[in-house]
């Protein structure tokens, strides 16, 4: 009687720990509708684990406990899979690639963190901690619950049994599961980063080929004849702004601003498009692309960029006498990578001895950046200047934002942004998807800071390309569209916009190019062709 009672017991326990386990894997958060009847659809993954956690409960004990701590490990890693399998798509418009992705890992905290109000950080910190050490111990629990109950040998028996017959029924059935198993998914992934670590190396060899190429290619750009080149990436601004609808009536209105300055001061523009790289984030995919002119698609392409003997955009302008400079204000951290961009001079966050407050993940506002890099070059430096700003003011999460300065000369070091008022929006990354506003308010800021900017400093031929980096995050751009981003070309010579116009940009700040769009690596051929 008592054995028939512990039967019933350890199968109770079995399978409460089963529904748990199988909640945990199938829970799709962030996803936005994650409370849906698939939480509690058996897994897969966890009936498969059950399985190999019974074969071992036929051995002793120690050969038990170490079986169930090895799945137990691979149950979270499996529960990675899933949650890389959700956020990718969600943010980066992609399927997850995890041995490429998990080198973002840092880069997605450092939003978060960054985005975060600074007395919301150790609370959301703490909580964060006391979760996933929740989490842990219940897995852990729950997994230790299993192995106890597979223990007893009814038990054990019984769920081989069922397991055997389910299985051969399936076959016969011809099942297939709704979604690919997770483990399925793990082997996928480490089959991939075998591939792709092979497929580096003709990577690099297509890059020097491409290297040998351009060899017999210009020297020099002397069709500039020796005129002033500002390059300026604009973080996030994608297409977007110009396809959907609620989005181009204010981006409109932005350029409209941005156009009655330039025409002021005697500018004119022509835009078109480039296909962007990358999506959503990860803006050194596309300063690669622009800059070697070579696509480089994730962080395996890059890195065999670095390999390669490829010559960045900034050599070329060197060898026509040009002082190349690169502006990387959001770069924090260490960035040895920078040097083969082949830039004479390079300021960093650290280099700014900024003393204003930051701005979510921008550590000062991009009208400072553009004061001090003005005060420091072209008042210290008579060469020629080519300059590469990455400007990152419109850099989600957009929640916190600059007020925007009438009179430069008093911005100074920056201490004037402790008195000024923030431009608060209530936004929490990863949500975005009640960005918008704060979104087209970041570009408009961008588009006016810029037009003054140049009608105060700018006052010779000065050839001017602004160009955004990829689409903004998927949850405002919703699925199905393109990874274009826009590209301006403005100047008062006409005659430097004349090599675009002949490659189809049209006049106006209002791009007009149906799809597909030219890759954004074409456009340093193109520009050396143009101008040698």
């Amino acid at each position: 009687m008592n054995s028939g009672k512990n039967f019933y017991i350890s199968l109770v326990q079995l399978l409460g720990a089963f529904f748990f386990l199988s909640v945990v894997l199938n829970f799709d958060y962030p996803a936005d509708h994650w409370l849906s009847w698939k939480l509690v659809r058996p897994s897969i993954d966890c009936w498969m684990l059950f399985i190999v956690l019974a074969i071992a409960a036929c051995r002793s004990k120690r050969f038990l406990f170490w079986t169930t701590l090895s799945i137990y490990a691979l149950f979270l890693v499996l529960r990675m899979i899933r949650i890389g399998d959700t956020v990718v798509p969600m943010y980066l418009n992609r399927p997850l690639n995890l041995y490429i992705d998990s080198g973002y890992i840092f880069s997605l905290y450092d939003l978060l963190k960054t985005s975060t109000h600074q007395d919301d950080v150790f609370l959301i910190s703490a909580s964060a901690l006391v979760i996933v050490l929740v989490y842990l111990a219940l897995n852990w629990y729950a997994w230790r619950l299993a192995a106890g109950s597979l223990s007893a040998r009814p038990v054990r028996i019984t769920v081989l049994t069922l397991s055997g017959l389910v299985f051969s029924a399936a076959i016969i059935g011809g099942w297939r599961p709704a979604e690919t198993p997770a483990i399925v998914r793990l082997y996928e992934e480490a089959l991939s980063a075998r591939h792709q670590l092979n497929k580096q190396q003709a990577v690099v060899a297509r890059m020097e080929e491409t290297a040998q190429e351009r060899g017999v290619g210009p020297a020099s750009l002397d069709g500039l004849k020796g005129v002033n080149v500002l390059l300026i990436m604009v973080e996030s601004y994608g297409h977007i702004v110009y396809s959907r609808p609620q989005y181009r009536e204010a981006m409109t209105t932005t350029m409209a601003g941005f156009a009655k300055v330039l025409d002021q001061q005697g500018f004119k523009a022509v835009s078109s498009y480039l296909t962007s790289p990358t999506y959503g984030g990860i803006s050194r995919l596309a300063h690669g692309t622009l800059e070697f002119g070579f696509r480089v698609k994730n962080n395996l392409d890059y890195t065999a960029l670095l390999r390669s003997s490829l010559q960045p955009m900034a050599s070329y302008f060197r060898k026509s006498g040009y002082r190349t400079v690169s502006v990387m204000p959001g770069t924090r951290f260490v960035y040895p990578e920078g040097t083969y961009y082949g830039y004479e001079q390079a300021y960093y966050a650290n280099h700014f001895n900024y003393k204003g407050p930051t701005f979510g993940w921008a550590p000062m506002p991009d009208q400072f950046v553009l004061d001090y890099v003005h005060r420091h070059e072209f008042n210290s430096h008579e060469q020629p200047h080519f300059i590469r700003y990455v400007l990152i003011s419109t850099h989600a999460a957009y929640n916190i934002q600059p007020s925007f300065i009438d009179k430069w000369d008093t911005i100074g070091d920056g201490g004037i942004y402790n008195d000024q008022p923030l431009v608060r929006y209530p936004i929490q990354w990863p949500n975005l998807q009640n960005a918008g506003s704060a979104y087209l308010r970041s570009l408009d800021y961008e588009f006016v800071t810029l037009g003054d900017y140049f009608a105060k400093y700018v006052k010779d031929d000065t050839l001017i390309i602004i160009m955004g980096d990829h689409q903004p995050n998927l949850h405002l751009t919703g699925d199905g569209q393109p990874w274009s981003v826009p590209v301006h070309i403005i100047s008062r010579n006409p005659q430097l916009l004349s090599p675009f116009q002949k490659r189809g940009y049209t006049p106006g700040l209002i791009p007009a190019q149906p799809l597909p769009h030219d890759g954004m690596e074409t456009f340093l051929q193109d520009f050396l062709q143009d101008f040698r």
